[in-house]
């Protein structure tokens, strides 16, 4: 995949075709990608520094505050405005939307079923400092399931055994979330964990 950019739009709620809200974009459209986070405010981009801002009395007490039962730690960066290019194009996944199930036929190593999360790009375009605009450029959930099915794979319906027993089981039907690698994970307890679930599944098929 290569190196990205991180896009955060400050001052508009975007959303995915079902009406999910978004929050952090990656985006490939900035000049060598350095995994910088840049922050969208109307027509202006600012790029944020890595290293945190000290706060003036140096108090560590500065960073922390409280809401309600919720302990809320701050972080204070520099921004820099840049220069965005004209045309901004940022994408992610809707983790709120049910992901489009594929049977796999010829499964002999492989996962019986594969999973096709739904893509929700955005582009933004940018004129002179002036003003900004942010439109939605991928289809529905609909429309990914008919691009699927053109291209000759076998879409599962909503209403099939197996997509039910995800749709039942929602702690396990996204496990795979906490599959991803992370610093210190262990992978034999990954493997263990992507096991119990699929076990289930591939029951319903019998």
């Amino acid at each position: 995949m290569g190196m990205y950019d991180d896009v955060v739009v400050l001052d508009e709620s975007l959303r995915c075709p079902d009406g999910h809200e978004l929050g952090r974009f990656q985006t490939k459209s900035f000049d060598n990608p350095t995994m910088a986070t840049y922050l969208i405010v109307g027509p202006h981009v600012h790029m944020v520094t890595r290293a945190e801002v000290d706060e003036p009395d140096g108090s560590t007490a500065a960073h922390w505050r409280l809401e309600g039962s919720i302990a809320v730690y701050q972080r204070r960066h520099a921004v820099s405005r840049v220069v965005p290019p004209g045309e901004l194009v940022f994408y992610t996944t809707c983790n709120e939307c049910a992901p489009v199930l594929v049977r796999n036929d010829q499964h002999a190593w492989g996962d019986l079923v594969s999973e096709r999360q739904l893509w929700v790009e955005f582009r933004a375009t940018f004129v002179a400092n002036q003003s900004r605009r942010i439109e939605r450029t991928s289809g529905t959930r609909s429309e990914l399931i008919a691009e699927l099915r053109d291209d000759g794979l076998r879409v599962m319906r909503d209403d099939e055994p197996l997509t039910a027993a995800l749709t039942l089981q929602p702690a396990a039907r996204w496990r795979h979330e906490s599959l991803q690698p992370h610093v210190g994970d262990d992978v034999a307890v990954v493997h263990r964990e992507a096991v119990g679930p699929w076990r289930a599944y591939l029951s319903v098929l019998r």
